[in-house]
């Protein structure tokens, strides 16, 4: 992105929350809000389009010289500061508005309103009752798949053994030898989908972006989870959506009211487009790097045209 914007001699400011703390000053005062930072004076009026890109929580070098509690504190403040700041800059100039993201990221609310807009959805249980599991698997056909609510990320204390989990074909013998575990915390079950290949759809304003991803025909795992094995050996493809299936899929971001989203979809064996989940902040930059999509100045072009 950074490349496309000075390709394009547009002007712009990264606001890195990495580093912010330590490099800049805000000013409040009569109802005029100034940031500087890095030589650069940020005024929220002059500000036309803001990108947001899963900003992390607030560090600071030099706050590692307090205790925790001060810490704790200058860095609460330091945040409130800043979203008083951004908030001064319209919602409509935002891809996207964390308000609205934060609705958009909840995985089993996107799973009703897409059912409701007409989207076909993969038969869902979320439980932690193995009776109510043993059903569904019988339900299913025997063909279960079990996958994460949240971000599917387990951090230990060795940061070489964090764990990503990912989508799992569930076999009866691992449902009764854990059910135990079942118990712990909801977990979310769904029928296992026959894909013929996934599709990855970006979505920018009303411009809708669509590429089939195919799984190494080696590689059976793959097949159930796109992403693993760094999503090597799989082959893409720019696809046309169905218009009805596009339609709905507008439909869904605007609901949202999106301007910006990635989702998940699949088009099945016997020809049916199924939705998987929609994602507010989704990858897209390495479909860009692969060559098959320029999704990078479809943004940019957005954020150059005036919301009305």
């Amino acid at each position: 992105m950074v490349s496309k914007l000075k390709q394009d001699e547009i002007r712009y400011f990264r606001l890195d929350t990495d580093h912010l703390i330590d490099n800049a000053t805000l000013l409040y005062k009569n109802g005029d809000f100034l940031l500087d930072i890095c030589d650069q004076t940020l005024r929220p009026q002059e500000i036309e389009a803001v990108w947001y890109r899963r900003p992390r929580t607030l560090t600071s070098e030099r706050g590692k010289f307090f205790e925790k509690g001060v810490r704790d504190h200058t860095i609460s403040e330091w945040s409130a500061a800043i979203e008083g700041f951004l908030a001064h800059v319209p919602v409509e100039f935002w891809i996207n508005h964390p308000s609205n993201n934060a609705l958009a990221m909840l995985k089993l609310e996107q799973l009703s309103r897409a059912r409701k807009i007409g989207l076909n959805v993969p038969k869902t249980l979320l439980t932690q009752c193995f009776q109510e599991a043993m059903v569904f698997w019988k339900d299913c056909g025997g063909s279960l798949v079990v996958k994460p609510i949240s971000h599917g990320y387990i951090e230990r204390h060795d940061p070489d053994s964090d764990t990503l989990i990912f989508t799992n074909e569930v076999m009866l013998n691992q449902l009764v030898e854990n059910q135990d575990f079942l118990s712990l915390c909801p977990t979310l079950f769904q029928i296992k989908v026959e894909k013929a290949f996934d599709v990855r759809i970006n979505v920018i304003d009303s411009k809708v972006i669509s590429v089939g991803i195919h799984a190494s025909k080696e590689d059976e795992l793959q097949a159930v989870d796109i992403r693993r094995n760094n999503m090597k050996n799989v082959r893409y493809e720019p696809i046309e959506l169905p218009k009805s299936v596009k339609e709905k899929i507008l439909k869904l971001c605007r609901s949202y009211k999106l301007r910006f989203a990635s989702v998940d979809m699949a088009l099945t064996k016997d020809s049916n487009w199924i939705f998987f989940e929609i994602n507010p902040n989704g990858q897209w930059a390495w479909l860009d790097l692969e060559g098959v999509t320029d999704i990078a100045s479809s943004l940019i072009n957005s954020m150059r045209v005036k919301p009305n």
